[in-house]
């Protein structure tokens, strides 16, 4: 899918030890860089099968 909301390429997010967030990867949710559910109207009209990516923060 291609960014033609303009979002921007690149992201520092912070997430707390714990916390596990989903980020977009379809460039079309509505609360990026998370995930809202979006890519799956896509995939039902493109055929595709992307989906966010799963991150969980972990203490170092």
């Amino acid at each position: 899918m291609i960014n033609d909301k303009g979002h921007p390429d690149r992201h520092h997010e912070e997430v707390a030890v714990g916390q596990t967030v989903a980020i977009c990867r379809c460039w079309q949710s509505e609360k990026f860089p998370y995930c809202d559910g979006t890519h799956r109207k896509i995939n039902a009209e493109t055929g595709d099968k992307v989906g966010p990516a799963i991150v969980k923060a972990v203490a170092e």
